[in-house]
């Protein structure tokens, strides 16, 4: 009982504070603390990945093979609610809209099945070798998924707003943002880097398109792309809330830190790839609460 209260009295103080602060406040917060963190990586960047670089450890190399998988999965149970859920008509929008859903969900699904043959082959020619198999199986999945879940056609309001807020994170957070980042930035991976570290460049330096991807860090956004899964939480016990999100968050946080040991990426990459997803999730959020109510 004890325990009990000394865990629940500062998380209702955060929670009542965090009601009576607007989600706009609470997102300034974020990006000033994001700002300044950032900042203090420029001297630190660097020696961080030096001293944590440790491509034999096997924990890390796991979280590079599959780290995505789980994030990638949630998008896709996610489109498939989206699909089910719209309301049904003839218009020419959700004709087109769900024309669209249905691409980027078998697109996600060609890319799970890439990096699940890349993790078990080891060779990228495996996938470009029988990659009209690939395309037929994500083809199929997808259709036999729309199905069954269409099959299913109750969802509950959680369901529905964690569909919105999945892939909307996934869009505008992953797709929009971090996606042409990573292309235009053209940041050098660590592991890539000369021996005597005279190509390294800081995070704020923009590169160009030069086919190096580094900044920001898709993984760790796959990783808190998972934040959206709190919507099923919402109305649970304070341990199962807290024991559930702590959970996610580490998970997100190893994902992190396993890219920054095999070299994949900086502190840096990393902070920004998380940040942008969890500033993402207080938006999106508060925006599609406005429109469900409505």
């Amino acid at each position: 009982m004890f325990l009990y209260s000394f865990f629940k009295l500062p998380y209702q103080l955060v929670k009542i504070y965090l009601k009576k602060t607007s989600n706009k406040t609470t997102v300034s917060y974020f990006i000033f603390i994001w700002i300044v963190a950032a900042f203090l990586l420029e001297s630190s960047d660097l020696w961080i990945s030096v001293n944590l670089y440790n491509p034999a450890s096997y924990w890390a190399r796991l979280l590079e093979k599959y780290g995505e998988i789980p994030g990638l999965l949630v998008i896709l149970i996610a489109i498939h609610i989206y699909i089910v859920t719209l309301k049904e008509s003839s218009n020419i929008k959700t004709i087109l809209f769900t024309s669209f859903l249905l691409t980027t969900a078998s697109l996600v699904t060609i890319y799970m099945l890439w990096a699940i043959s890349l993790a078990i082959t080891g060779n990228p020619a495996f996938f470009n070798y029988n990659e009209i198999y690939f395309f037929v199986a994500a083809i199929i999945a997808n259709i036999f998924t729309s199905l069954l879940f269409k099959k299913h056609n109750k969802f509950s309001k959680k369901s529905i707003l964690f569909s919105r807020l999945t892939f909307k994170m996934f869009f505008y957070g992953y797709l929009v943002i971090i996606q042409p980042l990573k292309i235009f930035w053209g940041r050098i991976r660590f592991r890539d880097l000369a021996e005597n570290y005279s190509n390294f460049t800081a995070w704020y330096i923009p590169n160009g398109i030069t086919g190096n991807q580094s900044f920001p860090s898709g993984h760790a956004a796959m990783g808190f792309i998972l934040m959206a899964l709190f919507i099923f939480i919402m109305d649970k016990s304070f341990f199962k809330r807290i024991f559930f999100k702590a959970i996610i968050i580490s998970y997100a946080i190893a994902v992190c830190i396993s890219r920054i040991i095999v070299g994949a990426h900086y502190t840096s990459d990393v902070l920004f790839g998380a940040m942008i997803m969890i500033i993402s999730y207080l938006l999106i959020k508060q925006n599609i609460n406005k429109t469900l109510k409505n």
